[in-house]
């Protein structure tokens, strides 16, 4: 599943680490942006990690970054969730959810690096 911004560009649902967060478990910090991103009402199962990757903000590209002129890089990690049922209920950062096949992949306008990680994830995790 892939979410559509404000601005039209795809992107994986997720989020920052709150600094309450540092020591939790990933996956914790996963289901609390799954149910911000998502609504509560979905039901799902985290699986392991894809794919994980480092990025610096993206002056041009990278719009909806409030960091973006600061020197630091962007840890992005990538778990493989399994829908299980309820509703999806967008939260008002995004407008579209789109279940996504493997040959839809390079039509679609992804924010940032996440195209990569998505043909990362369709490639069976090639590391």
């Amino acid at each position: 599943m892939i979410l559509q911004d404000t601005e039209g560009l795809w992107e994986l649902p997720g989020g920052r680490t709150e600094k309450s967060e540092i020591h939790k478990d990933l996956r914790e910090i996963l289901a609390r942006e799954a149910k911000e991103e998502l609504g509560e009402a979905l039901q799902y199962e985290i699986g392991p990690i894809f794919h994980a990757w480092i990025r610096k903000p993206d002056p041009i590209k990278d719009t909806k970054s409030q960091y973006r002129d600061n020197d630091f890089c962007i840890f992005l990690v990538g778990f493989q969730c399994a829908y299980q049922k309820g509703e999806i209920q967008l939260s008002p950062e995004h407008q579209a959810f789109k279940w996504i096949t493997k040959e839809e992949v390079d039509s679609i306008e992804f924010e940032n690096t996440y195209k990569e990680a998505v043909q990362y994830y369709f490639q069976g995790y090639p590391y």
